[in-house]
């Protein structure tokens, strides 16, 4: 009779809990806040159409404060600003995270200020050219070398 007992009060602690969660979801959702973050999944061309990003780190190195680089991606081509002047890129972006940036086009006006505007803007074009492969997770788009060294490091600026 006292495994019965048991069995059934253990039965009892379990369902308990799950109405006490039930009742009150804070304790599970600030278990899931501490979670570790998901693993980067691989994007293709049409997660991407329509979505814009702003550049945040080339080479490792953070964007200056006051410096804009941002990217538009919209069926098959992407434009932004790439730290002092405008542009425009064809991109492939394969199952697999491939990615081929190409036929990179921009205005060519020199910027003085904002301070490194320019040196951001090499790097957004030696990203774009380096770049082989491109993953997101987190509402953050990394842009990776053939060794997978992360070129750029964007955030999202809208929801689709």
């Amino acid at each position: 009779m006292r495994p019965v007992s048991a069995l059934l009060m253990a039965a009892l602690a379990v369902t308990g809990g799950a109405a006490q969660a039930a009742r009150d979801p804070a304790p599970v959702q600030a278990a899931l806040a501490g979670a570790p973050s998901s693993a980067p999944s691989i994007p293709n061309a049409a997660s991407l159409d329509g979505s814009e990003w702003r550049f945040v780190e080339l080479d490792g190195a953070a964007v200056p404060a006051g410096v804009a680089a941002s990217l538009r991606f919209h069926d098959g081509h992407a434009a932004g600003k790439a730290g002092c002047n405008a542009y425009g890129v064809r991109y492939e972006i394969r199952t697999d995270g491939t990615a081929r940036f190409t036929q990179t086009l921009s205005t060519k006006m020199a910027c003085l200020q904002p301070a490194g505007a320019m040196q951001v803007e090499r790097a957004v074009f030696n990203a774009f050219r380096k770049t082989a492969k491109v993953e997101t997770s987190g509402g953050e788009l990394l842009m990776l070398d053939a060794a997978g060294r992360p070129l750029a490091k964007l955030v999202r600026e809208n929801a689709q």
